[in-house]
């Protein structure tokens, strides 16, 4: 591995989950350089990632004392712990805290994977008919997760008043299929919520390179 950077580095690729990570730093104040890499099997860089990150996902996180973090959510915590007047988590006994939790768990481990699937179903399904089912049913079972939570979003933020990592996920995530259009006319609380998230100064350069027009 190469030596430790002097600040945090993040591994990633535009348009990816990383965005989220990029928004959190940006959003504590935190200093980060961001690398991209490919996580696709025949990536010219996918070797470097993997030797950050066997699963070869990313975002993948070096801190600056060679430490590695991955998994989105982990980072977050990481985050938080740095600058926790950012609040981009509850502190413990805010009426927010068990629903945050509730929803940012349902996020990484019910809607995220529908894309792990969807996006490369080749990758786990033998022959092209099947491929193209798997995707298909993953978007569907995708829309109707976003819909429950569409129900459950309070306003201006998802957990209400305060802004939370929920809304750093809503504001990258909306950007992926079905798309921002299917969003504002079948889930328009969360579109809300990602156009105001996407309007704060420090997360629209981020936002701009990452899902640039």
């Amino acid at each position: 591995m190469s030596p430790a950077p002097a600040v945090p580095l993040l591994l990633g690729c535009p348009g990816c989950g990383s965005a989220i990570v990029e928004c959190a730093f940006a959003l504590a104040g935190l200093r980060l350089e961001a690398e991209d890499v490919g996580y696709s099997p025949g990536s010219v860089t996918r070797e470097r990632l993997l030797a950050v990150n066997p699963l070869g996902q990313v975002p993948a996180l070096v801190l600056a004392d060679g430490r590695v973090l991955t998994e989105s959510l982990a980072i977050v915590h990481h985050v938080n712990d740095l600058s926790p007047g950012t609040g981009l988590i509850p502190i413990a006994g805010e009426a927010t805290r068990e629903p945050f939790y509730r929803w940012i768990a349902y996020l990484v481990s019910a809607v995220y994977p529908t894309f792990t699937y969807g996006d490369d179903p080749g990758r786990w399904v033998g022959d092209e008919a099947s491929g193209r089912r798997l995707r298909e049913s993953s978007d569907r079972h995708r829309e109707g997760l976003w819909r429950t939570l569409d129900a459950e979003a309070s306003s201006p933020w998802f957990l209400g008043e305060r802004l939370s990592a929920i809304d750093l996920y809503l504001l990258v995530m909306t950007h992926w299929r079905p798309g921002r259009q299917w969003f504002r006319t079948s889930a328009a609380a969360l579109a809300a919520i990602s156009e105001r998230a996407g309007a704060l100064e420090p997360l629209g350069p981020i936002m701009a390179r990452h899902f640039p027009g």
